[in-house]
This record gives structure tokens, sequence and C-alpha cells, in this order.
């Protein structure tokens, strides 16, 4: 994936500490009423930095030395904070592919400083932004936190990965398109409140998220392609918002118009067969090309534009985090509207007989919307030129072990797409082809 920069919560997800936000919140309450702060203005203290706000404009309390009242527990905080297994390793591994790296952080400058410098990692970051660095209003959630470390580098959103253990974190990230990674279980540093927000990936620990990043930097998407020099245009610079031109192989099949032309204009690598082999073959060498590239997970994308970049990611999700070995994209559990009845009518009878030799049943079989991880890749033999490898690979990857999940997507149905894929003729075709190829 083209990541060119990744953003980092601090507290829960790259550190901890024994004093955890609850005791926090109760000390400063202790200390707000001392001075004789009403208890119905202090309310629950949720969020603490922007209650002190609100209690300064509403008194005429200096807010500077209600605000110290916060630093004061935050650098005691520090002083016995700890870093997380797998977070030096995680920085290292972002430095090592000449990734930026920021932190964007709801903790004050000096608590900041402290811990970045207890533990010697303030040389990974290129630049840190605190609570105090920006206005209380553009504190995240509020967008601006995250704007200002994107005007700063200059990076496009979808280049852009957020790294949180909270709603937080994540809602500034999904309101500019920026990819998010939640960290769910380091409860050492959470908030003492809940936001529920979906992110694009999910992992336990830091530890667990060198390994997505691993995969995530190392990810190919293959993109069969014969005579679509109408859509090849607009899909890959759809793809081009999340993946590398090299990271994306076009595999012309033989076409007899200006597909492979249109591909190269777009600075992605073209594979190109002098006849045309079919779905199988495009697929067979556009996996084994990206296998030989050292490939961690391998996507493949449909050339027709009727797949959405976003239900790609979404197809990645569970591969990618590690809990399953093939996904794919199904159709039939999530909108399918648009989809001819006479497609769907012929997909149930495909993935009927799929079914049979996978002894697993996979909704759509026939989706051309994959994500495989190395391992499952290289156990998969494509014997079936045509469209009969939609159903091969299910059972391929069955017969071998793989762990295989589905993932609800729409397919965006076109009067030139509904022409694509498979047809009554087709569908029975592949059935015979199967039939043959398990009776040798």
């Amino acid at each position: 994936m083209d990541i060119q920069l990744v953003v980092f919560d601090l507290d829960g997800t790259l550190v901890g500490a024994p004093m955890d936000f609850a005791e926090v919140k109760e000390r400063l309450r202790e200390r707000l009423e001392m001075e004789g702060i009403p208890k119905e203005l202090i309310g629950d203290l949720t969020p603490m930095y922007e209650t002190l706000f609100k209690i300064s404009q509403t008194t005429g309390m200096d807010f500077e030395y209600l605000h110290s009242f916060l630093v004061e527990l935050e650098v005691e905080r520090a002083k016995d904070s700890y870093l997380f297994e797998g977070s030096r390793e995680l920085l290292e591994l972002l430095k090592e592919n000449g990734i930026k790296i920021a932190l964007m952080t709801r903790s004050s400058r000096k608590a900041t400083e402290y811990v970045l410098k207890k533990h010697s990692i303030e040389e990974f970051f290129d630049l840190v932004v605190t609570r105090d660095d920006v206005p209380p209003e553009d504190v995240k959630p509020n967008v601006g936190h995250l704007k200002t470390i994107l005007e700063h580098f200059n990076v496009p959103p979808t280049k852009v990965v957020v790294v949180g253990d909270h709603g937080y974190d994540l809602l500034p990230a999904k309101e500019l398109r920026c990819l998010s990674v939640l960290i769910t279980s380091n409860e050492s540093g959470r908030m003492s409140f809940k936001i529920e927000e979906d992110a694009n990936f999910e992992v336990a620990n830091v530890k667990e998220a060198v390994g997505l990043f691993k995969r995530l930097l190392k990810t190919y998407v293959v993109v069969p392609a014969y005579n679509e020099e109408k859509t090849i245009g607009s899909v890959l610079e759809e793809l081009l918002q999340y993946f590398k031109g090299k990271e994306i192989v076009v595999v012309n099949d033989g076409s007899r118009d200006r597909t492979r032309e249109v591909a190269q204009e777009k600075g992605v690598v073209v594979l190109t067969h002098l006849v045309n082999r079919g779905l199988g073959g495009a697929l067979g060498t556009g996996i084994k090309y990206a296998l030989l590239k050292e490939a961690e997970l391998i996507l493949t994308f449909d050339a027709d534009g009727q797949h959405l970049v976003d239900d790609a990611l979404r197809v990645m999700k569970p591969v990618a985090e590690g809990r399953a070995d093939f996904a794919v994209g199904s159709r039939l559990k999530g909108d399918i509207s648009e989809m001819p009845f006479v497609k769907r009518f012929g997909n149930f009878v495909l993935d009927f007989i799929t079914a049979i030799f996978a002894r697993k049943y996979v909704t759509d079989s026939q989706s051309g919307l994959r994500c495989l991880n190395r391992e499952c890749a290289s156990k998969i033999k494509i014997t079936c030129d045509r469209y009969a490898v939609s159903s091969e690979i299910i059972i391929e990857a069955s017969k071998n072990g793989c762990r295989i999940v589905e993932v609800p997507i729409k397919a965006v149905y076109t009067e030139y797409s509904k022409k694509k894929g498979t047809n009554v003729l087709e569908g029975v075709k592949i059935a015979f082809n199967l039939l043959l190829d398990r009776m040798r």
C-alpha cells in the first residue's frame, strides 16, 4: 500500500502507565473542588480538557491556572509510564520503509515531551502536535488537529494511516478519509469513556500492529483485463489512491483495444498475454508475479468498474489482521439491488456446485474481489484458464485448509458491466469443466 504518513496517538497506543485516566479524573475533581468550584459545574469531567475550558469561561478563572492542575497530574503519570511491547519495533519498521511519522495527542506538550525522552523515541517523530499546539476547538476528535498534520506534510488523506486506541482517534481519520488502525486491548492509557467507531483495521496490541503493517506494505493488486479500455483508466485511478503503481498489476489478456496503453499511462505494472487465455490464465499470471515480488497480501480486482475500492479495503481487513487466509467479497451478502436476476440465479447454481467440491459453501463463489495471504496463494494451483477459475480458487483454498471468510460488498452494475462476466451459457461451461476436472 502507498502509506506515506502514519499518525500515532500516544497514551494507550504506544505507551501505558499504572495510573489510568479514571484516577487522573478523580484527582483533578478533588483539586477543582478544593478551589471552590461547584460540583454541578465540574460535572463528570468528560472530557477533562474541554471541561476546564468551560469552567474558565463560566467562572472567569484563569484557564492556564486550571490547566496546570491537569498538566501536573499528566507529568506525574508520565514518570511511571512504560512503552508497550512492539512500539519501538513498529516505529523502526516505518522508518526503514521511508514513512513519515507524526504524533497527535490530547496530552500536554510538557507531559508528551517527558514521555518521548523517557523512552528515547523522540527521534522517530517528524512532527509532534499536542493539545497545546492547536486551538481548543481543534483538539481531536475535532478534525483541526489532524488537518494541521496533513497540511504540514502535504500528503493526500488516502495515503495516511491514523493509529489509536479510541474513537477520538478514529473520528477525524474517518472524516478526512484517512485509513485507521484501532488498538483494542491496551487498557492502560485508555480514556475513561468510549466512543464506538469502526476502523479500517483492528489489532489487539502494538505487537500485532507490526505484523499488520508488514502485510499492508507488501500488498499487491491483480487486475485481469480483456478489452477494458473504457473502464480500466478510472478503475486504476481509484486503486492508485491507496496503492503504489508498482503494486498494481494489470494482466492485459490479449486485448485487441487500447487496454494496455491506457494502463501503462497510469504508471502501473502491465503484463501482456499475446493471446487471450481467459480469466484463469490472467489471474494465474498476476498471482505468480505478486508472489515473485514477495507479496504478503494479494487482492484481485475486476477491471470493468464493478468493484468499489472501499470494498476492497473491507475485503483486505480479515486477512491483513491475520484472522483469515482468504476473503471473498460477497455481493449476495451485500446490496444486491442492482444485480440482475439472471446473474443471481447463475451464481446460486455455481455456488452450489462449488460447495460440493470445496466442501464449503460460499455465497458468491464467482466474485472477482478477493484477498489472499501469501501462504494461501502459494498453495493454490490454477489449472482452469477461463471463468471456472473462480470456483477452482475456492476449491483449492478449502482443500489446503485455508481459513475462508466472506465480506459483504456492493457490486456496481452498469450497462457495460452487465455484459461482462458469466452468463447462463458460461455457467454451464463452468459446471461442466469443474466436473471434468474433478473426475480426472
